[in-house]
């Protein structure tokens, strides 16, 4: 954001059925500061990285963080992060009180193209406002916070993907993918079932949202690779129930994926 200026709103108190959202703030890192010790809260967190690089380490599990990285910690996750070398990171920071936050675990994921630019839309929007403090600009402010959560909540993992207001073929093709046994099939397969040419249909997927067909196929996946190693104790058995015969390959995937190895996920993810 070439026009960034510091945000803070420290007392939101934007309430929602099992949640409240305490404060939003948008900051850059001080040049004098290249890491945070080790620490906790007693509420979550989602974290939305614009710039910058560097590591989180977050329950035990070393988290890759680049730019559109997204970082939901729950309450009393204990958390560090060290910055690497380049652009100082400007960090988007969500304190949120939600009663199911433990249950779900450590993520990381992130934004599309077009899921970082609606959050930067977003936040210029909220720069704009002459006063954004003032009385009168409380429900804007209210709805554009709202809705920076929702893309982030829906990135990693916490509300569904929306697909209700796509066009048939998204519908289709999510309907097709999920309802398809393990290991989920190529998108050129998909795309036959539909009667599609691939490369055609990767176009008109990514206009309607933004997400490639195999980064969509690639997050419905990570969905059932995280399922998994909630459910099995190793690594093995997951590797199994999701169709994957390369215990190796799967957690180079993995980390490709979430940015952690599939043990640190279930360190981070499970309860101890």
């Amino acid at each position: 954001m070439k026009t960034y200026r510091p945000l803070l709103f420290q007392e939101l108190d934007v309430r929602l059925p099992g949640a409240r959202i305490r404060r939003l703030r948008l900051n850059r890192h001080l040049p004098e500061v290249d890491q945070l010790a080790r620490h906790s809260h007693s509420f979550s967190q989602v974290l939305c990285y614009l710039s910058g690089r560097g590591v989180m380490t977050a329950d035990g599990a070393n988290l890759e963080i680049g730019p559109a990285s997204v970082i939901f910690l729950p309450a009393r996750s204990e958390h560090s992060f060290r910055e690497s070398t380049g652009r100082r990171p400007l960090c988007l920071v969500l304190d949120v009180d939600w009663r199911g936050s433990v249950k779900h675990g450590v993520s990381l994921a992130r934004l599309t193209q077009s899921e970082a630019g609606a959050v930067r839309r977003e936040l210029s929007e909220l720069t704009r406002l002459s006063d954004p403090h003032a009385p009168a600009h409380r429900l804007i402010v209210a709805a554009s916070v709202l809705r920076i959560l929702d893309t982030l909540f829906r990135c990693v993992g916490i509300l569904p993907v929306r697909t209700g207001e796509f066009p048939g073929y998204v519908r289709r093709f999510d309907k097709l993918l999920r309802g398809a046994d393990k290991p989920l099939p190529e998108v050129a397969a998909l795309a036959g079932a539909m009667g599609y040419q691939p490369d055609h249909l990767n176009r008109l997927f990514k206009a309607a949202t933004g997400r490639t067909l195999r980064e969509y196929r690639d997050a419905v996946a990570m969905e059932r690779a995280q399922r998994a190693l909630q459910t099995y104790p190793k690594i093995k058995q997951a590797c199994d129930a999701l169709g994957f015969t390369d215990q190796n390959y799967f957690a180079r995937w993995f980390r490709k994926q979430a940015g952690m190895s599939p043990r640190a996920y279930q360190r981070a993810a499970l309860p101890r």
